[in-house]
């Protein structure tokens, strides 16, 4: 099964972005600046990993969902994309 949801994120995220509306959760983390990107990159990163070991299988999904939505958007506050991730991913399997 192949994963097209994320390509749609992104491509949403990036959309808001550059709208630049300011009700957008996504704009205003992404403009919130790199550092708090990265913060909450890293407190969904330990929340995913609670979840894992004392929550149940849902949450578990939806933490990990949080923790894909914001590495997105950091990527993009970084001018990377998915794409960029993917191919490094390749590179390892060879």
């Amino acid at each position: 099964m192949s994963c097209h949801v994320l390509e749609r994120l992104e491509e949403v995220i990036r959309q808001r972005i550059r709208e630049g509306n300011p009700q957008s959760y996504t704009y205003r983390l992404y403009s919130s600046g790199l550092h708090n990107v990265a913060r909450k990159v890293g407190e969904e990163a330990v929340e995913t990993a609670v979840a894992a070991l004392a929550e149940g299988e849902e949450r578990l999904v939806q933490e990990a969902a949080d923790l894909l939505y914001h590495l997105l958007v950091l990527l993009a506050a970084k001018g990377l994309a998915l794409a960029d991730v993917c191919k490094e991913l390749e590179r390892r399997m060879k």
